[in-house]
């Protein structure tokens, strides 16, 4: 009863003064239909690029997006005729599967004017390809040309030997080398040069889309047409110099001596093999690294690529001599002590620093007269002094102290 009742209610409040609705409809479609003519209505053949909009982190869209061709519009007169610039398309990625695979997702066009209006958009949707971004590391590979008739090739060194690659997980993951190419000059003169790297598949295909880090690579070839070697010492350099008070007091190298080849005009200008520097600026304590030579392109060792240095750190010590006052320690209330002289040179022995810190105030040394009665005692002289410094001599290093009955002042004197 009551369900019929309410489809009643519904049907007549549908149909209560049908004429007068339908008569609000015709004039509304009558308006838009004199808005519509009031403007121009044209289309814009494109192109127009596409942007993309709320990329999923980690990602990255592989292939080129295409662009809109058409765009069907109405705007009013006074506006002219829009260019690409009037309007903005994109697509939105934030429910595109980074898988790999095609995914057709709709073209969005805004006009810049807001008095524009769009109609119809060609292609309504295109196909994106997205796929997660990822990063690896894979070995350099130096492909060089033949050598030139009456030239030795030598060791082929190159840096770095490791290449990150980033870039779509399906182009990544082809990727097991890069590799830089080098022609050998027919003179032989020696191969020192920077070198794009390109990223190659299994089966030595380039592979495109991918970034590398870092792009350059480092090739040296020395090329030998009088080869020769020659055994020379290792000569560590040392780049800066100790914190102040300190002073470099000794180098060990490991090994002390290495083996060059290379040609013998090179060879004869050198008389040893410098390391790579070594860093001491600041240093308080040992330093110990592996370095490699340094040495001339076109020259190479044979049995030392790598050196362990170790450079030992020391204090800078010296003997400096001090004016030291006389004091009398644990003297009794009741009697009175008098010392054969007031103060002692004191010649010490120790670091810079210490010795600096020690005579930038005054120095006093302690006498213990506890427990001696009046009379004539010969004090030796043993002065307390920090860590590190000790005494050298001491003049005088014995004092006399003479002890009588009580002072005026009641009060043993000081030294």
């Amino acid at each position: 009863m009551n369900v019929h009742r309410a489809a009643r209610l519904v049907v007549r409040a549908v149909f209560h003064n049908w004429p007068l609705k339908l008569a609000a409809i015709a004039l509304a479609v009558l308006l838009y239909v004199g808005l519509v003519a009031t403007q121009d209505s044209t289309t814009y053949p494109g192109p127009i690029r596409v942007d993309v909009i709320n990329l999923p982190p980690g990602t990255v869209v592989t292939n080129q997006l295409k662009t809109v061709d058409e765009v069907r519009y109405v705007a009013p007169a006074d506006l002219g005729r829009l260019t690409a610039q009037d309007f903005k398309a994109t697509v939105d990625l934030s429910n595109v599967p980074p898988n790999g695979t095609p995914t057709s997702v709709r073209v969005v066009v805004q006009a810049i004017d807001p008095r524009v209006t769009i109609l119809d958009v060609v292609p309504r949707t295109i196909p994106v390809v997205l796929d997660q971004s990822i990063t690896t590391t894979v070995p350099v590979r130096v492909n060089r040309g033949p050598a030139p008739p009456g030239v030795v090739v030598g060791e082929t060194t190159y840096t770095p030997e490791q290449v990150s690659v980033t870039g779509p997980s399906t182009a990544v993951k082809r990727v097991v080398a890069v590799e830089v190419a080098v022609s050998l000059d027919a003179s032989g003169i020696n191969v020192d040069q920077d070198v794009e790297g390109t990223p190659v598949d299994s089966s030595g295909a380039a592979v495109t889309g991918v970034n590398l880090t870092p792009q350059i690579v480092h090739v040296t070839i020395p090329l030998y047409t009088d080869r020769q070697s020659k055994t020379v010492p290792i000569n560590p350099v040392l780049d800066g110099t100790p914190a102040p008070g300190f002073r470099v007091s000794g180098i060990d190298v490991s090994p002390l001596a290495a083996t060059l080849e290379g040609n013998a005009s090179q060879l004869a200008a050198i008389v040893s093999a410098d390391t790579a520097p070594i860093q001491i600026a600041g240093a308080t304590r040992a330093v110990s690294q592996t370095v490699s030579l340094s040495l001339p392109t076109g020259v190479s060792a044979v049995d030392a690529s790598s050196v362990q240095v170790t450079i030992q750190i020391d204090p800078v010590t010296e003997t400096r001599t001090f004016t030291a006052g006389l004091r009398v320690d644990g003297g009794s209330p009741t009697l009175a002590y008098s010392l054969s002289v007031q103060s002692i040179l004191m010649t010490v022995y120790g670091s810079t620093a210490d010795l600096d810190r020690l005579g930038s105030a005054a120095i006093t040394v302690g006498l213990d007269v506890s427990g001696l009665p009046p009379g004539v005692d010969q004090l030796t002289v043993v002065p307390s002094l920090p860590s590190g410094v000790t005494v050298v001599s001491l003049d005088p290093s014995t004092v006399t102290v003479t002890i009588t009955g009580s002072s005026s002042s009641g009060a043993p004197p000081s030294g």
